[in-house]
């Protein structure tokens, strides 16, 4: 079975409030913290390999635990920050800069604060969305040191992630074998598994893994 040196994971976290939960359920199939853990990622990483995961903030300490349970240690909180605008952000802005409301650098910063999405919270309202960068063995070395933290990105589907992060971890870490994790559809260079995504690489579950053979039409 392949051993991936770069997992991509956006887990299917669970929401201790009915809202979020709700909103996330009506989407997609959310996952118990423990049934996470025991996916069999330790099986799927190299021996040298970093974790990139997607958490929200209410999530904190149970993204450090399941990094842990996959066997991977957390080397940073905040791989890539991404400041999610509206949908129809682009559309908004660029009829405000060619209607000539934008006549200097603040104007222009308030034009981009009002297209952030604004989301629920109990202290501020939530209009990012972090990743972790963790490690298994000596990790990875950097590829590029021009990669920067900060991703500004419409929202797509729910709960969707910008492809950005995809292409900015491709250059962080160079052509090394890598995986998606809890994915919705393929990309090119990329295996993938999840229960939206197409003809995924591995049949994982808590507990098991197995390569699938899309040419033999059998799990190996």
């Amino acid at each position: 079975m392949m051993k991936y040196s770069l997992i991509y994971a956006d887990p299917a976290w669970e929401y201790g409030n009915t809202v979020s939960n709700g909103a996330a359920t009506n989407h997609y199939g959310t996952m118990k913290l423990i049934d996470m853990k025991r996916l069999p990622v330790w099986d799927l990483a190299a021996d040298d390999a970093v974790l990139a995961m997607w958490f929200t903030g209410t999530h904190t300490r149970e993204a450090i635990e399941l990094a842990e349970a996959w066997g991977f240690k957390v080397r940073t909180m905040k791989g890539f920050t991404w400041v999610k605008f509206n949908p129809l952000a682009e559309q908004h802005i660029n009829k405000a800069l060619q209607a000539g409301g934008v006549e200097d650098f603040y104007d222009f910063l308030d034009l981009l604060n009002e297209q952030t999405r604004m989301n629920g919270g109990d202290y501020t309202r939530a209009n990012t969305e972090d990743m972790l960068i963790a490690t298994r063995g000596n990790g990875l070395e950097r590829q590029c040191a021009s990669i920067k933290q900060v991703i500004y990105s419409p929202l797509g589907e729910h709960s969707q992630k910008p492809a950005e992060a995809r292409f900015r971890l491709e250059k962080l870490y160079g052509d090394v074998p890598r995986i998606e994790l809890f994915s919705r559809s393929g990309a090119p260079g990329w295996d993938h598994w999840g229960n939206q995504a197409e003809r995924p690489a591995v049949h994982l579950l808590p507990g098991v893994v197995c390569a699938i053979d899309w040419a033999k039409g059998e799990v190996a």
